[in-house]
């Protein structure tokens, strides 16, 4: 689009808004994916209770981008309490990393699970965590496999519920029409540091992009990737694209959902440990995804790397750090050229 369009249609945006049209929208449409579910850690099953899975029936994709809505994904959790009188407490008061996801197919037919919120549950207690996934809505029409997950150790755990929101209002610029899964791995290492994915971007898109999730984890609780950042490099056909250090200073934000967080005096202040700064997630807060704008997908066959440097290895006791990193490459339908006056 030429800067003389983009102004165009900025122009006429701002004449239709002072002419008071009037929006004739129709009520929300509510998908419920889960209610009232348990997530817990049970090691005597075989099936593994802190994944739930279930297939739902979306709305279909609109065929033309002008009937395009916004789409809300939405997780509440909440703790599930143990013990009786003075010994009730939660089930799980440690902060557990979280998403919900939808399977799609990448460019060579492998199942992927794209997340559209990734969440971490405060220490001893959930929240409600939503994400605006309109430009994922090329993945979430028709019939659709979703999966929830908290990895919890811990017997019983948490109960959660998700439900998607589609909506004929504050749709706003996006025409989404394309959305292609990258990434989906729970655990990059120092052993293995680099992902790699091939995508098929095809003609007649506009404003390609890459939709980042990572956050840095340890396996020991040590400060390691938890409470330091590490360099990402974004590659595309071989070139360096950009490269970025995940990082969170919203601590402060989410003390209402970590009311077992640990508290230390430092300097006559209380601090909490869900306060600190942390490698791109907080206790109780949604991880907010990053967007990089990828004019380099032009139509045709490319191989997107992410590479992840400095991770700590593992020591003699196993322990080490990782990175949970998904990513999805996201277009546009263009908006048609403003009529010849």
């Amino acid at each position: 689009m030429s800067l003389l369009h983009h102004a165009t249609v900025l122009s006429m945006l701002a004449v239709g808004a002072a002419s008071g049209t009037a929006s004739g929208a129709a009520p929300d449409e509510v998908v419920h994916i889960f209610e009232s579910a348990r997530i817990e850690f049970d090691q005597d099953q075989d099936d593994d209770r802190r994944v739930l899975e279930t297939s739902v029936e979306l709305p279909a994709v609109p065929a033309d981008q002008r009937d395009a809505r916004r789409i809300t994904a939405t997780v509440t959790v909440r703790s599930v309490p143990t013990g009786s009188g003075t010994r009730r407490r939660p089930g799980d008061v440690w902060a557990r990393p979280g998403s919900l996801s939808v399977v799609a197919l990448d460019a060579e037919g492998a199942p992927v699970n794209v997340e559209l919120i990734r969440f971490a549950t405060g220490y001893g207690r959930g929240a409600t965590y939503t994400q605006d996934v309109t430009a994922l809505a090329p993945l979430l029409g028709g019939r659709r496999t979703l999966i929830l997950t908290i990895s919890t150790y811990r017997k019983p755990a948490w109960e959660v519920s998700a439900r998607l929101v589609f909506s004929d209002e504050g749709v706003g610029y996006r025409r989404p029409a394309f959305a292609a899964p990258l990434f989906a791995e729970i655990a990059v290492t120092a052993d293995n540091p680099r992902l790699a994915a091939t995508v098929v971007i095809p003609p007649g898109l506009t404003r390609p992009r890459i939709r980042i999730l990572s956050t840095g984890h340890s396996t020991d609780g040590g400060p390691e990737n938890e409470f330091i950042t590490c360099t990402h490099v974004l590659g595309v056909d071989g070139h360096r694209i950009v490269s970025w250090r995940p990082w969170s200073e919203r601590g402060a934000d989410g003390r209402a959902a970590n009311p077992w967080a640990g508290r230390r005096t430092i300097d006559g202040r209380e601090v909490w440990s869900s306060d600190f700064d942390r490698s791109g997630w907080q206790p109780g807060l949604v991880v907010e995804p990053l967007l990089v704008p990828v004019p380099e997908l032009t139509p045709g066959r490319h191989e997107i790397t992410l590479e992840v440097l400095g991770i700590r290895p593992g020591d003699r006791d196993h322990a080490h750090g990782y990175w949970r990193i998904s990513g999805v490459v996201l277009a546009d339908e263009p908006w048609p050229a403003p009529a010849a006056p």
